[in-house]
């Protein structure tokens, strides 16, 4: 690397630095603190490690976000890979249109989108509303608002804009000639997919996925708002324990476990659609 190139980079290492190594570096100093009299004691502590341990709840709540991300993650490939495919194949004037329509809700705030969804899922919202007015049930639907169904729809419908779109960049470099040669030489649509288009396309599902994946399983206001009994999460235990019971050395130290679970399930996820990807390209040379 050039002394010119070293300079350009230097902006970006400062940023990385100051915006994710430094802070980290911090959460780490913290979890070895003690906490006396809302003082912190910089003790070189292993208690906040040692209770972290030991802390079923805690253990639980790092288990449901991993869950909470792969699901939202499933949900919305499936959901998302239609849409992308079906955005590659309208002109270039309507293109313009429909990623403007994809990304309508990501244009107003979270707490506005949340509130949307509590009054369309409410007892007298939208659905039950016209569910009973057409005489297909008797009662509200209760399920639908304050449940872990809200929650993975909601947070499936928060997230599925960025899945389509790192799909639909992908999608759009494929070669339609390789689709039509897979075509001619008496690939079904369903094996076109799986021999030309999925493995193309891996390198954007694999963004897309690792995108949704850190949004939804460090969300916090969804499951808070809409889950009700079900909605406690990782992230808000973070947030009480740095707010009111001011134990910043456990805060410190869930925070961390929490980072490192889900880079290690992230990392997980990457090395499954890279084999994947690798082994489709075998089957589709053989």
């Amino acid at each position: 690397m050039t002394f010119r190139q070293r300079h350009l980079a230097l902006p970006v290492v400062v940023a990385i630095v100051a915006g994710c190594i430094a802070p980290l570096a911090v959460l780490v100093a913290f979890s070895f603190y003690e906490v006396e009299d809302f003082d912190l004691i910089p003790a070189f502590s292993f208690r906040a490690w040692g209770d972290l341990a030991t802390s079923t709840t805690d253990w639980f709540l790092i288990g449901k976000a991993v869950l909470s991300g792969v699901a939202t993650t499933v949900f919305t490939a499936l959901l998302g890979f239609p849409v992308a495919l079906a955005l590659t194949r309208l002109a270039a004037s309507a293109k313009g249109l429909a990623i403007i329509v994809l990304l309508t809700p990501l244009y107003t705030g979270e707490i506005v989108r949340i509130y949307a969804w509590r009054i369309v899922l409410g007892g007298e919202g939208l659905v039950n509303t016209l569910l009973l007015a057409l005489g297909l049930i008797d009662e509200p639907l209760k399920f639908l608002l304050f449940s872990p169904f809200t929650i993975g729809l909601v947070l499936t419908y928060n997230n599925l804009p960025f899945m389509v779109l790192a799909i639909w960049v992908s999608a759009e470099m494929v070669d339609r000639r390789l689709i039509e040669a897979a075509r001619d030489l008496g690939a079904r649509p369903v094996d076109a997919f799986f021999r030309v288009i999925f493995p193309l396309t891996t390198p954007g599902l694999a963004a897309g996925s690792l995108t949704v994946f850190a949004l939804s399983a460090g969300e916090m206001l969804t499951p808070s708002l809409l889950g009700g009994t079900s909605g406690a999460t990782a992230m808000a235990l973070v947030d009480n324990l740095f707010g009111t019971a001011f134990d910043w050395p456990l805060a410190s130290a869930l925070a961390l476990a929490l980072l490192a679970t889900l880079f290690l399930v992230a990392s997980a996820m990457a090395g499954l659609l890279l084999r994947l990807k690798g082994a489709r390209a075998v089957i589709g040379r053989a």
